[in-house]
Parts: structure tokens; C-alpha cells; sequence
């Protein structure tokens, strides 16, 4: 029953990879108009909510959209200054990931508008509403996916954070998920991230991926998909987008397999506190797209066990790129000692594995504390939308900006 579940996944990527960029390029020049923001209150309980929409310019071009919340339903939440906190998204999700949720109660994202802070959502370039680029010519070519995580930690994040920090006079209080925590460590390699950002909470964090178990992930990584999609001209990954979507929920009826949940848990560990509503919001617009670039960079850290910058392949193209042979390693030891980190973790993640996150910790905490929380039935999604977030994880990241603000 496993090996059909690896078998019906993997035919359902291969099915995206092959048609994903030609339909992109369609969708991108019949869809120009950019996608009706959340800020218009389709989720039902974002209503009556202060929201704002920017769009922010990064140094390289990439037109990308963040959403402010800075007002609710709460008296708290109206208070004149309050203390920014910027929430950043994972791969295969937009920002809409924080609010994929049965009831706003469960949205950390809104307890945190409530309790008085100024929440701000980023969407990362290739994603629904970061899809445009200052040149025309790149946004409707394959050089608009010609990025990796590295990209957007140094391009996307600094732009957010660079805007916010103009916006309020504040540092943030950071809280990533899954990738976002990727950025945020790699980010530090290449810039001043103190400067912006006063404390950091990295909810399923993913460094290092020595420990993988075998499965879906680990065999695609192994394989070198995403580097022979790029022969054959394939630049970005959509699983979602139509008539891709169609297509693979025809074969899985036939089949008589619920494809989407399988992919989900298969992908990232079976979540132990997810609902069937929730899991059905999520998917009606998560699984978003990204770069086939993206992916194998995220491919070479399985094969290898260091946390570096994209591998070109050859010695060439990497001096031309980082005038050394190799890639290099991101530095954590850039991250100030006096810096705040909370990591948070779970025991079922097949993502952000616990004997990884133990690597990280201990290379963070050569020189600096570093708090820990451990959730031994969590997977990579029950940390956004598990039912038991807000009574296991929210109080815990509340208390611990609490505690530095």
C-alpha cells in the first residue's frame, strides 16, 4: 500500500512537471491582472479586519505582494504603536497559508492581530501573488524561475523586512515556517539581519536534511528530477494550476484515491491534528508553485549533508557565481550570540526530522541559548493549522516575544 502511494505521487508530479511550464506561460499572459488580494476578506473571519496590501520591488526586479494586518476586533488590537511581526511562508504555500483554517481561533497569524501586534504577511516571488517582474520580458520567460531559496533570502527578505522596518521605525519579531526558516538562517550569510529583526520563532525548521528517511521526498531528491525536468526545458513546478489540477483529480477518482491528502502526508509526515475541513481550505489554494531550481537545491541538501548555496554542477560556473569551486556553506555563525532563536519542532516530521533539528541546535548553540520546544505527535502542517496550535504552540511564541519586547 506504501509503494502505490510513492507510485500514485510520483506519477502526479511527474504529470505536473511535464505541462507545468508551457500551461505557466499561458496562464501568466491570459491572467496578467494580478489575483484579488486577502484583503478583501474572502476568509470569512478576516472580515472587519484593518488590512493593507503593498506591493514591495526587490533590488532584482521581482514585484512581490505583503499584506499588513494591524487592526482587529479587539481593543488590544487597537492600541496606536504596536510591535511588528512578520510571518513568512514555506515552499509549496503563500501567505495564505496562516489563515488555512477552520476557525480564526486557530489562525496564529489573527491571535496575533488580536493580542495587539502589527502582523505582516509576505508572499515570495513564483508564488500566485508574486508573479510579475519590473521587465515583461523576464516575467513571461524561463528566466523569471531562475531562483532558489538563496534568491529569496537575499533579494525577497530584505526587501520585506527593508519596507516594514521604513513603514514602522520597528524591528520585527520574525516567525518562519518550513522554508521560511531556511531563509531566515541563510539570510544571515548575507546580510545584516539583526538590523531588522529582533527575535526569531522557526516553526518546523528545515537546515539540515542528513536524516531523511526513505520515501517520496528522499527518492525524487535521489533522483535528479528536478535537474532533468531542466533539460527538457521544464522551469517551475505547478501542481495546482489548471487544467493540470483536473487532470490529476480525473485519474485519482478513477483510481479511487484521495491523491491531494496522499501527496500531503507522503510529502510531509502525517499530521497528527489537522480536520478534513481544514485540509480541504488548504488545499483549494496551497500547493503553490515554485522553481524546478528551487527544488534542486533542496535535492542537493539530501545528497549532501552541509547547508550551502546552489551547486552549478561544475567548478566553472560556480567560480563565475562565487568566485570558488564549490558552494559556500552558509555561515550561522553570522547570527549574533545575543540573538533570540525559539526553534519548534515535531516528531513526526518527515521534513524538519528531529535528529536534524538536534544538528542545528547544537552547531547554534556552540555559542548562544537557543529555546526549544518539542512536540513529539506533530508533523510539518499541524504547526499552521492543527487544531491544538493555539493551546500547544501559540501560547509558547506569544510568551516568548513577550519576554524580549
Amino acid at each position: 500500500m506504501v509503494v502505490r502511494g510513492w507510485l500514485i505521487n510520483g506519477v502526479i508530479i511527474y504529470i505536473a512537471s511535464l505541462v507545468s511550464s508551457e500551461v505557466q506561460e499561458l496562464y501568466h499572459q491570459e491572467n496578467a491582472a494580478v489575483p484579488p488580494s486577502i484583503c478583501s476578506g474572502d476568509l470569512s473571519f478576516t472580515k472587519g479586519y484593518r488590512c493593507v496590501d503593498y506591493n514591495v520591488i526587490t533590488e532584482d526586479g521581482y514585484i512581490l505582494r505583503l499584506w499588513r494586518f494591524h487592526e482587529g476586533r479587539t481593543k488590544e488590537s487597537r492600541k496606536e504603536r504596536k510591535q511588528p511581526v512578520f510571518m513568512q511562508h514555506g515552499v509549496f504555500t503563500d501567505g495564505r497559508c496562516w489563515f488555512a483554517v477552520s476557525h480564526a481561533d486557530q489562525s496564529l497569524a489573527i491571535q496575533l492581530v488580536e493580542q495587539g501586534y502589527d502582523v505582516w504577511i509576505p508572499n515570495t516571488r513564483g508564488t500566485t501573488y508574486s508573479q510579475q517582474h519590473v521587465s515583461s520580458n523576464i516575467t513571461y520567460s524561463s528566466g523569471y524561475w531562475d531562483f532558489t531559496y538563496s534568491e529569496m533570502a537575499t533579494y525577497d527578505l530584505r526587501a520585506f523586512l527593508n519596507f516594514v522596518y521604513l513603514e514602522t521605525g520597528q524591528k520585527v519579531h520574525y516567525i518562519g515556517h518550513s522554508q521560511g526558516t531556511t531563509m531566515m538562517f541563510a539570510a544571515f550569510s548575507e546580510w545584516k539581519v539583526e538590523e531588522r529583526v529582533k527575535s526569531a520563532v522557526m516553526l518546523a525548521p528545515v537546515v539540515f536534511l542528513n536524516h531523511m528517511p526513505f520515501g517520496l521526498t528522499y527518492a525524487l531528491a535521489k533522483s535528479y528530477i528536478g535537474e532533468i525536468a531542466g533539460t527538457f526545458g521544464i522551469w517551475d513546478l505547478n501542481i495546482m494550476i489548471e487544467p493540470i489540477g483536473t487532470i490529476i483529480r480525473a485519474i485519482c477518482n478513477v483510481l479511487g484515491v484521495d491523491c491531494f491528502n496522499q501527496v500531503f502526508s507522503l510529502l510531509s509526515g502525517k499530521n497528527c491534528c489537522m480536520n478534513s475541513s481544514t485540509i480541504q481550505l488548504w488545499l483549494s489554494f496551497q500547493l503553490q508553485p515554485t522553481s524546478i531550481k528551487n527544488l534542486e537545491h533542496w535535492a542537493q541538501g539530501v545528497r549532501k549533508p552541509i547547508f550551502a548555496q546552489y551547486d552549478y554542477g561544475n567548478p566553472a560556473t560556480n567560480m563565475e557565481h562565487y568566485g570558488v569551486p564549490e558552494p559556500p556553506p552558509y555561515d550561522l555563525r553570522k547570527i549574533p550570540k545575543d540573538f533570540p532563536l525559539f526553534l519548534i519542532y515535531g516528531g513526526q516530521d518527515l521534513l524538519s526530522i528531529r535528529e536534524d533539528v538536534h544538528i542545528l541546535l547544537n552547531k547554534l548553540r556552540s555559542h548562544r541559548i537557543v529555546r526549544e520546544l518539542y512536540i513529539d505527535n506533530y508533523a510539518h502542517f499541524d504547526f499552521l493549522q492543527g487544531i491544538t496550535a493555539k493551546d500547544v504552540v501559540f501560547p509558547d511564541i506569544v510568551g516568548f516575544m513577550q519576554g524580549i519586547d
